[in-house]
């Protein structure tokens, strides 16, 4: 296999963890009509969940310690995903992921899902709890008025898979594992436009689709075998969904308006269309290699994926898809990635969704040399700055704060070109969506929100979309998601290109080429 700039030793197997904790309150037990086994949801690491399914280095959960293009330590197996952000990450890995928040005393927090009360985001932990967020002091203040600072967050793995244990077994099985029995309540999210919080009640079958088999070893660990296809939803009083509507968008290397590289991963695809449920019950991808075979016959190689390093979803702008340079993604000796792919979505509730894509040279990131030009972001930081707060609803303000504090994160260390060109976009979008507050007499405040002219939207976990060409093996597609502008740009444009050229703060970052070694 090729190993991409990474040495043979760092690709040996560790030894698969399991998660401890305690089960989810607010669950009642329903027996199965099979009384030998017990259907429920459990919570398994990523190692746990790939590693009968037949995909590369599934076993494998060493990190890395080498940066990926985006400054992640993406490049890892199937390890724990950590985040030292506040921004974004937050709220996504809510929905079916077991994701914990870190204070600086070394404190956690397991996350249930988000909610919006009295004009505030709260959080509600697994146990009922919840806190206030605040993303600019990056705290946690909690009913008793005890308040937290934010360290870092990790994404250990999925929350609700759906599984069978042996009935003996069982009281054993979750002791050690998070679990939610038929009846309990399954629950994630956060409501953001195209994204919805869900609340739903389990009902695991010996037909629920994705179900896997809990064993337990000689040693009392638990192995799970390959998911099944069922029929059923696991859902209670909900038929088995089936993704409809999808527009399916490979990404590429050779238009601003659509690249790919921008997040670390070196092959992109984008789910728009009628996307909002299917991202809400996102769990995980594989990715099917089959080389230049086009009756994709003979598989060269599985990749699985891990939520929040390969995979995202966005509020507007679709489901982002990834292949991360890896210790779980590694191209085959003698391919370059180009040819016959076949993509498969697991979603919580869903059929298993599954399209194919043909990918050229250009629909891969190569990490060459290139200058990433801070201009454009440097214009579009500089016209935020000087936005006035009281001009604006508190929703759509602080919806822009998160993307200037990315942007002056992307200024001060710039990453490849495509990273600074999807921060720039980013930004300028949320400026584009400001609302401004009603006066008195019902008309708007005159200040005006000015984005700067920008057609670089770069791929990203929070990409910002525009009319792109899809270019698969079966045909061309094309996307268009509309955004509601409240300003008029042009107005105030000239004035701040003006006002940045004058501060020189227009500046080329050099970015050094990655050593990955496609040929």
């Amino acid at each position: 296999m090729r190993k991409l700039g990474m040495g043979l030793a760092a690709a040996v197997l560790a030894v698969s963890t399991v998660f401890g904790g305690t089960a989810l309150k607010n669950v009642s037990q329903v027996k199965a009509a099979d009384t030998d086994y017990t259907y429920v949801y459990a919570g398994l690491s990523w190692e746990e969940y790939w590693n009968a399914e037949g995909v590369y280095n599934a076993s494998n959960t060493q990190s890395s310690d080498v940066k990926d293009d985006h400054g992640e330590y993406d490049k890892g197996g199937f390890d724990t995903v950590s985040r030292a952000t506040y921004n974004h990450g937050l709220h996504r890995g809510s929905f079916q992921c077991e994701a914990v928040i870190f204070d600086t005393e070394g404190k956690t927090y397991d996350v249930a899902y988000w909610t919006s009360e009295d004009k505030a985001v709260k959080l509600v932990l697994t146990d009922g709890s919840k806190c206030t967020y605040n993303s600019k002091a990056k705290t946690l203040t909690f009913a008793d008025g005890t308040t937290v600072t934010l360290d870092h967050y990790e994404v250990k793995g999925l929350k609700y898979v759906p599984v069978k244990v042996k009935t003996s077994d069982y009281e054993d099985f979750k002791s050690k594992y998070n679990v939610v029995e038929n009846g309990g309540t399954l629950e994630g999210g956060y409501t953001e436009n195209n994204l919805k919080a869900y609340s739903e009640t389990a009902e695991v079958t010996a037909d629920t689709n994705g179900l896997k088999e809990a064993v337990k070893e000689a040693d009392g660990t638990y192995s799970f075998g390959a998911r099944i296809n069922g029929t059923a939803s696991g859902v209670k009083d909900s038929s088995l969904k089936k993704a409809a509507d999808i527009t399916v968008n490979l990404r590429s290397t050779d238009t601003q308006s659509n690249i790919t590289g921008s997040y670390g991963e070196f092959l992109r695809v984008d789910l728009t269309g009628n996307y909002g449920d299917l991202g809400a019950n996102l769990q995980a991808v594989k990715w099917t290699y089959y080389g230049q075979d086009s009756t994709r016959t003979n598989a060269l190689a599985t990749f699985g994926t891990k939520f929040a390093a390969d995979n995202w979803m966005h509020k507007v702008n679709g489901i982002q898809l990834g292949l991360t340079d890896s210790y779980r993604c590694q191209l085959p000796e003698g391919t370059d990635g180009t040819g016959y792919w076949t993509v498969t979505v697991y979603a919580l509730g869903y059929e298993d969704y599954s399209f194919d894509i043909q990918t050229e040279k250009n629909n891969l990131y190569m990490g060459d040399e290139e200058e990433a030009d801070t201009t454009k972001l440097a214009e579009a930081v500089n016209a935020a700055k000087a936005l006035n707060e009281a001009d604006y609803t508190k929703e759509s303000w602080d919806a822009m704060q998160v993307e200037l504090r990315e942007a002056q994160d992307a200024l001060s260390t710039p990453g490849s070109a495509a990273s600074v060109a999807e921060a720039t976009d980013h930004l300028n979008a949320a400026m584009a969506a400001l609302v401004k507050v009603s006066t008195d007499d019902g008309s708007t405040s005159d200040t005006e929100a000015s984005g700067t002219d920008s057609s670089d939207t770069a791929g990203s976990s929070e990409a910002s979309s525009t009319d792109s060409t899809s270019s698969s093996a079966e045909g061309t597609s094309t996307e268009s998601t509309s955004t509601v502008k409240t300003y008029d740009a042009a107005n105030v444009y000239a004035w701040f290109a003006a006002a940045v050229l004058a501060a020189g703060l227009g500046v080329c970052v050099y970015v050094k080429k990655n050593n990955r070694i496609f040929r």
